[in-house]
């Protein structure tokens, strides 16, 4: 049998239902792929991510999300989550007492970004950059309530 050498860069996509098999169908898709690259020392943080990805992605993202695993020459791994949007979420309405963030520019800023990308690329790696990054602002930035998930 021939060996066949695996050109680089390389990319993976998998489309995955919105059901509780997701997950672990991911995950195993996740483990193949990166035993077959020999990158098997990025598995447990590329497991994490890829789990956090899926289970965070917006309810908004439709029935299907999509898994996309990319390498390069260098030995890195993008993994990235995203979905077709069916339609942007209005807006959240806050009582004026629960708006402590609501003079935050770059909050502001960065959850403008989030809705532009998400509308333009379908919720694709530019969404999913822009949420992490409102996300990492927002955890890093504002002090969260004890037990408080955000």
């Amino acid at each position: 049998m021939a060996t066949v050498s695996v050109t680089q860069p390389w990319t993976y996509v998998l489309e995955l239902p919105r059901d509780p098999s997701a997950l672990a169908v991911a995950r195993a898709t996740l483990r193949a792929v990166l035993t077959e690259h020999r990158m098997t020392e990025l598995a447990d943080e590329a497991k994490r991510l890829t789990s956090e990805l899926i289970v965070g992605a917006p309810a908004h993202a439709g029935d299907t999300l999509r898994l996309r695993l990319r390498g390069d020459e260098g030995g890195r791994l993008q993994v990235s989550v995203g979905g077709h949007v069916v339609e942007l979420p209005e807006p959240e309405r806050h009582a004026a007492s629960a708006t402590p963030l609501a003079g935050c520019a770059t909050c502001a800023e960065l959850k403008a970004a989030w809705r532009q990308a998400e509308a333009r690329c379908s919720g694709g790696d530019e969404a999913v950059h822009a949420g992490i990054a409102l996300r990492r602002h927002f955890r890093t930035t504002h002090w969260l309530p004890q037990g408080a998930t955000g």
